[in-house]
């Protein structure tokens, strides 16, 4: 059952007990990501991120790893756009070991000196490998391009300038001020008891002080760009990008539009490039919602000479989606498919508690499954083609390609 309560200190923690199960996920949503940097702190978030396996006042990074290692669990991290996230999953009968190695990163990272000099260099690694990987630059460079160069443009891992000029005082006066009561969901799925667990974490963490700081960004403005990135690659990238709808705005209804367009091997855009054209190997949409926009984007990965006639095939099957209700027969397939993805991932005590982390930070609460099912079932035909005119405006398209860029026209 799901409950959200809040700690001494303001840091609201949610709460999702699962008694068959045998471990527990805990997971810290810091409200700090890409988006609220500049050109000059772009990468701030994730280099922290980084930081806080780099060691402690008790213990080295090798301490944390190996007393992780120990307890059979995983200890792990990640930056998006918007948030940070920390998380653990061990037995329940780990916990009290794992928080206390988990608070201790978040409360008594050490941020030193020579530690972050090393790390530079596994993050300049880190951002060597997305460039050299021309299915995210055909994606993030667009990106880049279409919101201004800033906020959501913003590359969630820096560039190569903006990390060299970190130091320590820079990213700890960055991590005080972001990680806040205010600022912070705690969430956690699994085999608990509620009282015990939430006495734990108010032992944990209430002795973050809230701080008088608020990160604030622009509101994204959507620019259409076409962009052409030369590489010498033996494959051409294609992504085909629209402006979406944010995050909890008929979401339900996006996801089966998502399905319905490329959103596995029985979507359309699959079937009809691959399965009957043959024009590629990997093709696939997929949507990004964030609190204030979104992003419905098309990959594609084909030799270049297939380029005019992919991007022609997926406006003729977007357009059909325009002009076209999807059969009762194809809603009820997708809308199977929907609900038996979100039930299996709702058996993991990770996902579920990702699920209610998420929700509670960015939109200040989390949905019931009753609540997601009953807006599923609700989706009618009607609704997917008024959502589809209304997202696949073709005057608003974007497009990049990456590789031999030479004879192509966008």
């Amino acid at each position: 059952m799901f409950e959200e309560r809040k700690l001494s200190n303001g840091i609201r923690v949610v709460t999702d007990d699962m008694p068959h199960m045998n471990s527990i996920s805990l997971g810290v949503y810091v409200g700090i990501g890409s988006r609220f940097e500049n050109e000059e702190t772009n990468g701030a978030a994730h280099f922290i991120e980084h930081m806080l396996f780099k060691g402690t006042k008790n213990r080295t990074a090798a301490d944390i790893a190996f007393e992780t290692d120990e307890l059979g669990g995983q200890i792990n991290a990640f930056t998006s756009k918007e948030y940070t996230c920390f998380y653990f999953k061990v037995l329940a009968e780990h916990f009290d070991k794992a928080l206390d190695i988990f608070s201790d990163m978040l409360l008594n990272s050490k941020f030193d000196p020579d530690d972050i000099k090393r790390e530079r260099t596994v993050i300049d690694e880190e951002i060597s490998i997305y460039e050299d990987t021309p299915e995210d630059v055909v994606y993030d460079k667009l990106m880049y391009e279409i919101w201004g160069g800033k906020g959501l443009g913003l590359e969630i891992g820096g560039t190569h300038s903006s990390i060299s000029k970190f130091d320590s005082n820079f990213l700890f006066s960055y991590f005080k001020n972001s990680y806040r009561p205010d600022n912070i969901v705690i969430s956690a799925a699994g085999k608990f008891e509620r009282e015990e667990l939430c006495n734990k974490l108010e032992a944990a963490f209430s002795s973050i002080q809230p701080r008088e700081y608020r990160q604030v960004f622009e509101p994204a403005v959507y620019t259409p760009q076409n962009i052409k990135i030369k590489r010498d690659l033996e494959q051409l990238h294609l992504c085909l990008a629209f402006p979406s709808l944010k995050f909890g705005e008929r979401n339900t209804a996006v996801s089966v539009l998502n399905t319905a367009a490329g959103g596995g091997m029985s979507g359309r855009l699959f079937q009809k490039l691959r399965e009957e054209k043959g024009l590629c190997y990997s093709i696939y949409s997929s949507t990004s919602s964030y609190t204030d926009t979104g992003i419905f984007s098309v990959y594609c990965g084909l030799s270049p000479s297939n380029c005019p006639e992919a991007i022609s095939l997926c406006r003729e099957e977007l357009e059909k989606l325009k002009t076209e209700e999807i059969s009762e027969e194809e809603l009820s397939r997708i809308k199977g498919q929907i609900k038996s993805n979100y039930l299996l991932s709702d058996e993991s005590t990770v996902s579920r508690s990702s699920k209610i982390g998420r929700n509670t930070l960015l939109r200040g609460f989390c949905p019931t499954n009753d609540e997601f099912l009953s807006s599923l079932e609700k989706i009618n035909s009607a609704e997917i083609l008024e959502l589809s005119r209304e997202i696949f405006d073709f005057d608003k398209m974007s497009i990049s390609i990456v590789g031999k860029t030479d004879n192509i026209s966008i």
